[in-house]
């Protein structure tokens, strides 16, 4: 195996660095693990590879961080909700979000860039214009702030676009109008392929991509630009240029492809490796490729240096390093075999590729397909033989040469099979390993600590590295779930995720097993259960869910039902036995027949415990025809349910308003509880809350929502209990532990 170069290690070391600092945004946080590491780095000598990467580290960790706090400085006078209107062009648009260079108004003086979404159609590209808006800050994974521009209307302005902008979209536009007439139904994925352009292709098939470990494939990347790359060769070559001129030629066009299709990190750092590689031609020392590598990640991480926290980053970085590891190493031990050596390099590269990057999906999005291998080898020289097709068809479509119609059907072709192949492959039961974060983490501490330990030098066999590895990751990852699951016994958790304006309530038992109620909402194209609630519970480690109480079927409570029935195996749902035929209910009613998940009513006097919690049901009262609720009042059909265990009761009321209350009043008094309705004025009633008694108040609303939840009346009646009142438009997802004596923590996490 090869040693790797001072430049790579230099790199990785930065990128961590720069990769925490952008995360955490305080250098607290990562210095308290360098420290701990410090002893060990002393006493492997100053002049070890390991103390160089913490010298690298702590340079990238004051790089990104300076950066970070550049941006949150120029961006924190803009206030959220303020009304702007900004003037300048898109340079990227999107359905997902646009990138607009303001010339003049709000965000030009923090370097020009903003994001800005609308809310319905795509915004003119290369056309000054002025928009229209309101800022409006989001709250990251991580937890740092990002401000994008919400906008209203878009209209003309005066101004002029450079140059540059013009030529660069009115190429893309005729690029994209040649694959839309040639390439069929497989456009979507032929726009992906050679102009980063993801809009066309359909979620479903996104998501087979993913689940067969081959959604790389549908990204620019170092593939593609060694396409191009190739291509351009060939054509410098019957030009007649020299082999330096030629590099050069390669290079540049390289660099006008990358440029033109917007700069995709993947793209970019494929543009900066051949960039090193020309370099190494032109000074007459040729390039190592892991050298080339870390020239790229330096780059890339000191211009952008933001971008080392991002999972595309991360992705392109691993994938490249496990192929260029464990290709020459694999492809050398290879069987040599007439017929049997045309498989040794993808198997190679697959395999490298594979085993890098399984760690960063599983970090950045809690699953690792396990199909990555066999994808890799069936689709990859499809895509390859697809490419240059793609590309044949789109330069005689523009210049209306013949041949046109014969190469975009070849190209469709390959398409087709790649497009089945990727779904018959997704299709496949067990394709993907959910893991969490936390499990990612441990995994990949315990394969390196062989390493930061020192006792391998690279004379020992590669065998017995990776099995010592191995095997210091299984046990550090079974260490540390044993912790985990200690850390959580005898007591119950209950948590309002942050679904914005809806509800989604997990519950974890003293055993660990989970339940949710209700899962949030989906509006057009937003849904908290696929991305609020779901991320959630795969981070905190949830493989199944005991029970989905619905408690009734509007859509700020059933909207995500169905995602977080396709994405998390249940046991149960349960609900009022009432359907108002809105879309996220039905939808979930789909996936539950889909999934053989049993759905059952619940009703007044149900009762059922799991760990020592006990579950009762307190409304709707099905007993009596004056008791059930009427069909046009759906809120009346709300379950209520009463969680007890021990000397501690929360009261989870859905959406129940005081006549519901009213019949609850000798329920008895509650340490917690979720108010009804979001804190509209016609739930939390005084008599309710005299009633109860609650010392802890969940309030779940969405920052600055159109209703006006929670209603100030509500606020001052649980201030004149003496509740203490926790709201997720404020304090984000909040978490209230509590032991079988009463005793009660809350935290809360933005």
């Amino acid at each position: 195996m090869t040693t790797a170069p001072p430049v790579l290690w230099i790199a990785v070391g930065f990128a961590a660095g720069a990769a925490a600092g952008t995360a955490t945004g305080s250098s607290g946080i990562v210095l308290l693990p360098l420290l701990a590491a410090l002893p060990i780095l002393l006493w492997r000598g100053p002049k070890s590879r390991a103390m160089g990467l913490l010298l690298a580290a702590a340079a990238g960790l004051a790089w990104a961080g300076s950066a970070r706090s550049a941006q949150e400085r120029c961006t924190a006078e803009i206030a959220d909700g303020t009304r702007a209107v900004a003037s300048g062009y898109f340079v990227q648009t999107s359905e997902r979000g646009s990138s607009f260079r303001a010339a003049t108004g709000p965000g030009s003086q923090c370097g020009g860039l903003a994001r800005v979404y609308m809310r319905e159609g795509v915004p003119p590209e290369a056309r000054f214009v002025a928009v229209e808006g309101r800022w409006r800050r989001t709250v990251r994974p991580d937890g740092s702030e990002s401000l994008y521009l919400s906008a209203v209307s878009v209209r003309s302005a005066l101004g002029r676009v450079p140059l540059h902008v013009r030529a660069r979209t009115a190429v893309r536009r005729r690029a994209a109008e040649a694959v839309r007439r040639r390439l069929g139904v497989q456009a979507g994925v032929a726009s992906a392929l050679v102009l980063a352009e993801r809009d066309g292709i359909p979620p479903d098939l996104r998501d087979a991509f993913a689940r067969s470990g081959s959604a790389h494939l549908l990204s620019i990347s170092g593939f593609h630009v060694g396409v191009i790359a190739g291509l351009l060769g060939i054509l410098a070559t019957a030009a007649g240029a020299t082999p330096r001129g030629r590099a050069a030629w390669v290079a540049v066009g390289v660099w006008v492809y990358v440029l033109l299709i917007g700069a995709p990190t993947s793209a970019i750092r494929a543009a900066w490796m051949a960039t090193a590689f020309v370099l190494g031609r032109l000074r007459r020392v040729p390039a190592r490729a892991l050298g080339a590598l870390g020239f790229s990640m330096l780059m890339i991480v000191l211009l952008t240096p933001l971008v080392a926290a991002g999972a595309g980053f991360q992705l392109t970085v691993a994938g490249t390093a496990g192929i260029l590891v464990t290709a020459k190493w694999i492809i050398r031990r290879w069987p040599s075999h007439r017929g049997r050596n045309w498989i040794a390099p993808p198997v190679a590269a697959g395999l490298g590729a594979s085993l890098f990057t399984a760690p960063v999906l599983a970090f950045h999005f809690g699953q690792i397909p396990l199909l990555s291998l066999p994808s890799s080898i069936l689709l990859t020289p499809l895509v390859a033989a697809a490419v240059p097709g793609i590309l044949l068809a789109i330069l005689l479509d523009v210049l209306h040469l013949p041949g046109t119609a014969f190469a975009g059907a070849g190209a469709e072709g390959l398409l087709q099979a790649v497009t089945q192949a990727a779904r018959a492959l997704g299709a496949v039961p067990g394709a993907v390993w959910l893991v969490t974060p936390q499990e990612a983490a441990l995994l990949a501490a315990g394969a390196a600590l062989p390493w930061l330990g020192g006792s391998f030098s690279w004379r020992v066999r590669p065998a017995a590295r990776v099995g010592a590895a191995a095997l210091s990751a299984c046990a550090v990852l079974w260490l540390g779930q044993a912790g985990l699951s200690l850390a959580g016994r005898g007591q119950v958790e209950i948590v309002a995720i942050d679904v914005g304006q809806g509800d989604a309530i997990a519950v974890r038992t003293p055993g660990g097993r989970w339940l949710l109620v209700d899962a949030g909402p989906r509006f057009a194209d937003a849904d908290a259960g696929l991305t609020r609630v779901v991320p959630y519970l795969r981070a905190r480690g949830v493989r199944r869910l005991e029970a989905v109480i619905l408690t009734h079927p509007d859509e700020d409570h059933a909207g995500g039902l169905a995602s977080v029935l396709d994405n998390m195996p249940v046991s149960v749902v349960l609900g009022p036995g009432f359907g108002g035929g809105q879309a996220g209910h039905m939808a979930g009613l789909r996936e539950a027949r889909d999934a053989g998940t049993p759905w059952r009513r619940a009703a007044a006097g149900d009762l059922w415990t799991i760990d020592g919690v006990s579950f009762q049901v307190l409304s709707p009262d099905l007993a009596t025809d004056e008791a059930r609720p009427a069909p046009d009042a759906p809120n009346d059909w709300s379950v209520v349910l009463r969680l007890s265990y021990g000397d501690f009761d929360a009261l989870l009321m859905g959406d129940a308003d005081a006549r519901i209350e009213q019949r609850l009043l000798d329920t008895g008094e509650a340490e917690l509880l979720k108010a009804g309705h979001h804190g509209s004025r016609t739930s939390t009633s005084e008599p309710f809350l005299r009633a109860v008694r609650p010392s802890y108040a969940l309030i779940s609303a969405g920052a600055r929502n159109r209703y006006g939840h929670p209603d100030p009346v509500v606020l001052a009646r649980l201030e004149r209990i003496g509740a203490q009142v926790f709201r997720t438009d404020l304090h984000g997802t909040v978490s209230v532990t509590a032991r079988a004596d009463g005793s009660v923590k809350v935290r809360t996490r933005r």
